[in-house]
């Protein structure tokens, strides 16, 4: 009796073994599609930049790049901008900071800074690629001040919680 319920044990283990490798090391190719994600907070906030008191809301959304494993590319969409005054109808950019904070396989706490410039036509874009890692991720982007040496936050921003590729 002892000896089937060894038998048996070895068994289970050797196949879980075998499921967690197969989960670890992946199979097929990475996927444009959109990747499977939980927002924390929504995907709009607003925020404002850097001159004439410009401001307008944000939309952030992830996707994976295709055959690229372990990125996500995040995509910020204006909904429009505005300024005041003189200044902003001679130059009506408003230019903000993107933040982004990420975790995954490929390390905890990391951060990417880029720049986005927005007028106010709605559905202009900044794109940027982050290297999460393959796995389940975390990405929050918030806005900060672009013209200052101090990373003032200027938008409450978002968090993505996903699986990436």
């Amino acid at each position: 009796m002892r000896e089937i319920e060894m038998k048996k044990l070895a068994v289970t283990v050797a196949a879980s073994v075998v499921a967690a490798s197969a989960s670890l090391a992946g199979v097929g190719q990475a996927s444009a599609a959109p990747i499977p994600h939980i927002y924390g907070s929504g995907s709009s906030f607003t925020t404002f930049g850097n001159h004439s008191f410009c401001h307008g809301v944000v939309d952030v959304r992830a996707d994976a790049p295709p055959k690229k494993r372990g990125v996500v590319r995040v995509t910020a969409t204006s909904l429009g901008f505005t300024g005041n005054g003189a200044s902003w109808k001679r130059n009506p950019k408003c230019r903000v900071l993107f933040g982004t904070l990420y975790n995954g396989s490929g390390g905890l706490n990391k951060e990417q800074w880029v720049t986005g410039s927005f007028g106010p036509r709605k559905g202009e874009k900044k794109v940027w690629e982050v290297r999460t890692g393959s796995g389940p991720a975390s990405v929050g982007v918030a806005t900060y001040s672009a013209s200052s040496p101090v990373r003032l936050q200027q938008g409450y921003g978002t968090g993505i919680y996903l699986l990436v590729p």
